[in-house]
């Protein structure tokens, strides 16, 4: 493939030391890029009625519950903040984005952006994102694949980094994350692998719990699925999400989250799928993104029509470029009619090799960009 000439280089950073000392190096290192990130969900709250004040206080509640699963994710974020020349709560306050927007809040940027004429507009206005499909695989000769296509606002490719962290004590690990966020998809040096898939309940937001890009950096300080499992079963969660693992033998779980509680799948033959609807019986009431959702149902019917236990690295990255449901597909690319700040598209294309340690990550949608491939 001849990537498309556009596509912005991928922002690699490897940082050691000290929580705080990574923290201030990841500052440092992606300044302009965190603060690109930071303009983003100012706008996007301010659309949504959320003022970034109002925001701050929201995602201050988070600190404790932080806190009480490690210490070092709160100092490693002040790092950040220091490295960056941004305050700490206004960090919070982006690690905390998932909590903070409402479940609808697409529609509501749509309809209060200045910069969409409806009259002009032939889509319709979404109620709910479309975005991200998963796949995990156990396949032949011990390629363990977990992989992921990431859709959001198109606006942060802008501010996507691929951030190599080597602690003192402890694992490593490479994740793929927006610039000023501690993680989001990735793997660390035991072969535990992670991807997120946005859901939405009808209590989201209403209780207390683990903000889910604060729970996807503890699961990356996690040595198997086990492990995952006692950790994701031990925390609440204001927010639904569906967070993917597999470790280096290839064991998959995926943990839908919400503040209904944690339910855990299984895959089947060796292959699990998901999108961004509640796969789980007792949650599919309190399920708010999938009614009048054609996209996530239709996705991932894709996804198994492709997935199989035998799958190769070429067969995920075919799976991954598909196109075959339009402006609508796995492999998403933005719709012009609508304003700039709510097109959602493929971001990124991520796959892992849990048995091989490895994270391929393509800079824009894998159908006009190359992976590069970091190793642990």
């Amino acid at each position: 493939m001849i990537a498309d000439s556009t596509v912005p280089p991928i922002h690699h950073i490897r940082v050691v030391g000290t929580a705080r000392q990574r923290g201030v190096s990841i500052g440092e290192l992606s300044e302009k890029k965190i603060q690109h990130s930071l303009s983003t969900y100012e706008r996007l709250f301010s659309l949504c009625d959320i003022s970034w004040a109002q925001a701050v206080e929201k995602s201050s509640q988070f600190v404790k519950a932080v806190e009480a699963i490690s210490p070092d994710y709160i100092i490693e974020l002040e790092g950040v903040a220091e490295g960056a020349g941004v305050d700490f709560e206004s960090l919070l306050a982006l690690n905390s984005r998932t909590e903070i927007l409402p479940s609808n809040f697409l529609s509501m940027v749509m309809a209060s952006s200045e910069n969409v004429s409806f009259g002009n507009n032939t889509s319709p206005l979404p109620n709910t994102v479309n975005e991200c499909t998963s796949l995990a695989v156990t396949g032949d000769e011990k390629n363990y694949w977990l992989a992921q296509n990431w859709d959001w606002c198109g606006l942060q490719r802008q501010a996507m980094c691929v951030v190599e962290s080597h602690p003192d004590a402890g694992g490593s690990h490479i994740t793929v994350t927006e610039a000023g966020m501690l993680a989001k998809i990735g793997i660390n040096s035991h072969g535990l692998a992670i991807t997120l898939n946005i859901l939405r309940s009808e209590r989201d937001g209403i209780s207390e719990g683990v903000p889910v890009h604060f729970l996807l950096r503890a699961l990356l300080d996690c040595q198997n699925v086990e492990e995952a499992i006692s950790l994701v079963s031990s925390l609440s969660f204001c927010s639904s999400s569906n967070v993917m693992v597999q470790d280096a033998t290839g064991k998959i779980a995926s943990f839908e989250l919400s503040p209904y509680g944690v339910k855990i799948l299984e895959p089947d033959n060796n292959v699990l799928c998901h999108t961004n609807h509640f796969l789980d019986n007792a949650l599919t009431s309190y399920d708010v993104g999938r009614p009048g959702n054609d996209s996530t149902i239709n996705r991932l019917s894709r996804a198994q029509s492709y997935a199989h236990a035998h799958m190769s690295e070429s067969d995920i990255k075919q799976m991954l470029c598909d196109q075959n449901d339009g402006l609508e597909s796995i492999c998403r690319f933005a719709d012009p009619t609508h304003p700039e700040i709510a097109q959602i598209e493929t971001v990124t294309a991520v796959i892992m090799n849990t048995s091989k340690k490895t994270l391929s990550v393509s800079g824009a949608q894998p159908s006009i960009s190359d992976f590069k491939t970091y190793s642990l």
